[in-house]
């Protein structure tokens, strides 16, 4: 690990100082470290680096935390990993501020590489015995380049050679007959060293060979691919060498006591091979092994391999991914690779393996894999590009009705708006958190039978999926269940005798409410009438004069049915039309009443008020009027007529009314004096607001983000509302008594 240090005034005036600190051998990792800047607008810090170069920009790549530059944030030290050691790197840091501004490079610091050399003792004279002089070899390299070997015995130092060859005559004379530990040590000119295995050397005589046995393989063993052989001696005063032939050909040589080394049989010609080994001692004693017979027999086919398709190659989540492999003996295992890099291994088939793209950036990306068999041949597929798209932003998904307070009877159309950025793929409805419905495409809805349920309160919500297995969870909605099982009263009313067009009347009731009543001559159904006053008007001329039978259902929201008793009307019509007049306002504002007289010689069975010709209101008994709202007109002049009907469709028909409407259009003025700041420094905030109007304020509403929050009839509204970090909208409508709206609106905004 290196270690550097920096030091910055400001972003963007003062340059950063760099400082070097010491570094073991061998350093794949640099730790820098700086002064923090005390530019008030500081943002963060970026190291860039490069190796064995020093011209900028540097445009460094290999390291584990990224290529140049690498942001770590308003952190004042930084740990870069994953460096070649056998290179040399440089490295700067720069500040940049909130807009992203850099400062200049700071110093440039040069860590030098960290590579030691590799030392190791050759020479076959090391180990012989030798009466007064041994001489020593050893081979040394560097990646830089060796500045010098040292030799020393025992631990001490006996020389040194600075250039290659790298031999040193040692004069043994004045030492004491015995075994002696060899050892040399590289210097590099970045100062590293490295340092060889040691070897022994022996002063004075033996005669002793060593035991030496080819331990791996066995014998008799068939081989193929790569395999392990191994040579184990021993000697009274020390192995110095052991050498393992193949059919009387040095294979491998080893300075331990310990041979072993990889032999790759498919470089062999199959058949019989023998193995041996001969061990050697400082005295020049040579030991042999027996021989091991061993056969070679090696497959050179490689498997094939392909990956299986992969549809449209838009993937995301988790991935099956999957290979066809084959060979002509076995396939023993098949590599997944993507982008180069190996994500799983499979030993057995179907081959494949779960791809979990959710942990990778959105992008294309590789597929590829090898197929290997028992010899180690290597089939490769060829390659498959994908395009990874993960999506983690869940919908969003509000309830649409029925809306919180109201009252649910029998069927209930439950309804939910849901959006995704990709694709909402179901909705869930909950009642009392317990799952009653998924709807798989728009729109979102199913159809609740309340009659199922206790009567009581309810709770309704939806969540919405998307095909990413995002989850958005809506508001709750809560409703009252209330059904009826008691049906309605009714009776009917009607003239024993009729003609041209009677009003057929009924008074229904209900515990709860009447939804309909229906009206059925001789048992068939001739009208239908949704609100009180039920009646139905009947055209007597449409049918002979004679006698008929009236009767009448009523039916509450429940769907539970009344039935009246039945009356006989005998039938005649006249031709004599009724006379009729209008009477109404000149001058017209709200709300006013539209009366008409209207005679006839038998019976007027229905009066029709016409505005501007365009029916607006039909009466079927005195007196007849109609309350005409003028605020759903524009100010101006009007004519009203009307049309008066007896049972045997005689027409009669009104002179027109002239009427000026003038209505109030003016909407009331509303305006905010709480907050008094767009920004907020806390959770809790008092919101107030005030309304005015040229006639009176009849209803003031407070909406936050959209929702409605305060209702009042009065002309003010103070309210507090904790709110959460970010932005937020507020909205107060007010309205006066003609309904005439204001909006006023204002942002707030929290970030602390």
């Amino acid at each position: 690990m290196k270690k550097t240090r920096c030091s910055s005034k400001s972003v963007l005036q003062t340059a950063l100082m760099l400082l070097a600190l010491s570094a073991p051998a061998h350093a794949a990792t640099v730790v820098l470290d700086w002064d923090p800047s005390s530019d008030a607008d500081l943002a963060g810090y970026k190291v860039y680096y490069q190796a064995d170069s020093a011209a900028v920009p540097f445009k460094g790549t290999g390291a584990a935390e990224g290529s140049a530059p690498i942001d770590v944030a308003n952190t004042t030290t930084a740990t870069i990993n994953g460096l070649d050691p056998s290179r040399s790197y440089f490295f700067a840091v720069t500040a940049y501020n909130s807009a992203g501004t850099e400062s200049v490079y700071s110093n440039v610091i040069e860590i030098a590489e960290a590579m030691p050399p590799v030392v190791s003792i050759t020479s076959a004279v090391v180990n012989a015995v030798a009466a007064n002089v041994v001489t020593i070899t050893a081979s040394a390299s560097d990646n830089a380049g060796v500045t010098g070997v040292q030799f020393y015995a025992n631990g001490a130092l006996i020389g040194t050679v600075s250039t290659a060859p790298y031999v040193y005559t040692w004069n043994t004379s004045s030492l004491t007959p015995g075994t002696y530990t060899i050892s040399a040590k590289a210097t590099d000119a970045a100062g590293n060293v490295g340092e060889s295995s040691s070897v022994q050397v022996t002063i004075g005589g033996d005669t002793v060979p060593p035991t030496v046995a080819v331990t791996a393989p066995g014998p008799n063993a068939s081989l193929s691919g790569g395999v392990t052989v191994t040579a184990n001696a021993t000697d009274n005063t020390g192995v110095t060498k052991i050498e393992v032939y193949d059919n009387g050909t040095v294979a491998f040589v080893s300075n331990q006591n310990s041979a072993s080394y990889y032999w790759d049989t498919t470089l062999a010609s199959n058949g019989t091979h023998t193995l041996t080994a001969k061990a050697y001692d400082a005295a020049g004693n040579v030991g042999l092994a027996s021989d091991v017979t061993v056969t070679v027999l090696n497959d050179s086919s490689a498997p094939s391999v392909t990956l299986a398709p992969l549809g449209t190659g838009t993937v995301g989540g988790v991935v099956g991914i999957a290979a066809n492999a084959s060979d002509n003996i076995g396939v023993t295992q098949v590599e997944f690779y993507v982008n180069g890099a190996l994500q799983s291994t499979s030993t057995s088939a179907p081959y494949g393996f779960s791809w979990n793209t959710a942990v990778l950036t959105n992008g294309s990306y590789t597929l590829s894999a090898k197929a290997f068999d028992a010899v180690g041949n290597v089939g490769q597929s060829g390659t498959v590009t994908v395009t990874v798209f993960n999506d983690t932003s869940a919908p969003a998904v509000s309830i649409l009705s029925p809306t919180s307070g109201n009252t649910a009877t029998g069927t209930v159309n439950v309804a939910a708006a849901a959006s995704d950025d990709v694709a909402v793929s179901k909705v869930e409805f909950y009642l009392n958190g317990i799952l009653q419905n998924t709807s798989t495409s728009a729109p979102y809805s199913f159809t609740w039978n309340t009659v199922n349920v206790a009567n009581g309160s309810y709770t309704i919500s939806a969540k919405a999926f998307d095909a990413a297995g995002n989850v958005g969870q809506s508001g709750s909605v809560t409703v009252a269940v209330f059904n009826d099982t008691t049906a309605p009263s009714v009776s009917l009313a009607a003239p024993t005798t009729a003609s041209g067009t009677v009003t057929v009347s009924v008074a229904a009731s209900d515990d709860v409410a009447v939804s309909r009543v229906e009206f059925y001559l001789n048992g068939a159904l001739q009208s239908t009438t949704t609100s009180a006053p039920y009646g139905f008007s009947w055209n007597t001329s449409n049918v002979a004069n004679g006698s008929y039978t009236l009767s009448a259902k009523a039916f509450d929201a429940a769907g539970n049915v009344g039935q009246s008793g039945s009356v006989t009307v005998a039938v005649f019509n006249d031709t004599t039309a009724p006379s009729v007049s209008v009477t109404a306002p000149t001058t017209a504002s709200g709300t006013v009443t539209v009366s008409a007289a209207a005679s006839d010689d038998v019976a007027v069975s229905r009066v029709e008020f016409y505005l501007n010709g365009a029916l607006q209101s039909t009466t079927t008994s005195a007196p007849y009027s109609f309350n005409w709202n003028t605020a759903s007109f524009a100010n101006g002049s009007y004519t009203w007529t009307a049309k008066a009907y007896d049972a045997a469709g005689n027409i009669g028909q009104a002179a027109n009314v002239a009427v000026t409407v003038l209505n109030d259009t003016t909407a009331p003025t509303v305006a905010f004096t709480a907050p008094t700041s767009l920004y907020l420094n806390g959770s809790n905030v008092k919101i107030s607001s005030y309304a005015t109007d040229n006639v009176a304020v009849a209803k003031m509403e407070l909406y936050i983000d959209g929702a409605l929050k305060v209702s009042t009839n009065q002309s003010s509204i103070n309210f507090s509302w904790n709110f959460a970090k970010g932005i937020h909208t507020l909205a107060v409508k007010a309205y006066d008594t003609s309904n005439n709206v204001q909006t006023a609106s204002q942002k707030l905004y929290r970030f602390n």
